[in-house]
This record gives C-alpha cells, structure tokens and sequence, in this order.
C-alpha cells in the first residue's frame, strides 16, 4: 500500500483535523415568520426567531438565513444571517457554539478582501464567546443569545475598549 508524503497528506487535507467533525448540533425545520427553514443547529434557529421578533417590532427591516456566501482565493464562507437595518445597511451574525481556527482563518480573509463587511458573532454561552479574544480586533460585535434575547459584550460602533 502506498503511503502519502507529508505534503500530499496536506494537500488531501488529511493533516486539518478529522475528516468529519463531530458536533451535538441538532437541525431544525420551522416556520418562522410564514417561511420554511432548515437550520443547522438549535442556536441558528433560536438566533432566527429572535430576528423575527425584532422584525416584527420595527427593529429591523427583514432578515435572511445562509444567503450570502463570501468567496476567497481558496475558500468560502457561507454566513447564517444577513439582516438589514431600518437605515437600509446590512450587517451578519454568525452563530457559534464553539469558536475555532477555521472560523479564525475566514475572519482573518474577510477582513483581507471585504474589509468593509461588519460581522456580529452570536454565541451560546459567555464562556464560547471568550474564546474569541485573538480575533475580536476582525468583529464588529459579540453576542449572547440569553432567554431574554440578545447581550452584547463587544460593540466596536460603541467603543475601541472592550473586555472579554
């Protein structure tokens, strides 16, 4: 049997990690707001009913689930809400339970090649969300989705200082 150099295993992408990451997330399908979804996890759907709410209380004007993908040289990264304010702009939230080096990598390109684009990270828990402390400089908010909605920890709009 064959056996693969180092660099054919990293071009295979056999050196990244596992080749199927394990996650407890549960999909969802609903139907929020008289649309039909298919969410990847818990979190993405209790993020979309919240978005729902602020729509239908004048907050925002609409909200959309994995529509936009931003292209790189070398990747892609499909983010779970695009939402447009009440001014008319758009703004992302990308909902994590765990953040980890690929979230980092795309943050880090984003910034590269669409630096005007503004991100929002939506954790489940404030000890997820201070993982993040590496790549806050590349956000523009940090969430956490609470049952009373959303807390924000991080708002560069706001202030330059913040703490994790």
């Amino acid at each position: 049997m064959a056996k693969l150099s180092l660099q054919e295993a990293r071009k295979l992408g056999f050196c990244e990690g596992p080749l199927v990451k394990e996650y407890n997330n549960q999909r969802i399908h609903d139907t929020i707001g008289s649309k039909e979804y298919d969410f990847r996890s818990k979190l993405d759907w209790r993020i979309a009913k919240y978005l729902q709410f602020l729509k239908t209380a004048g907050e925002i004007k609409d909200w959309w689930y994995e529509q936009t993908t931003f292209k790189f040289p070398d990747d892609t990264w499909l983010v779970d809400f695009d939402i447009r304010n009440n001014n008319d702009t758009l703004e992302y939230w990308e909902g994590k339970g765990l953040f980890e080096a690929d979230t980092r990598r795309k943050l880090k390109l984003l910034n590269k090649y669409q630096p005007e684009v503004k991100i929002t990270m939506v954790f489940n828990s404030k000890n997820n969300a201070k993982k993040v402390k590496l790549s806050k400089k590349y956000l523009n908010k940090i969430c956490i989705l609470t049952k009373n909605g959303i807390q924000t920890i991080l708002d560069k709009s706001v202030t330059e200082k913040f703490n994790i």
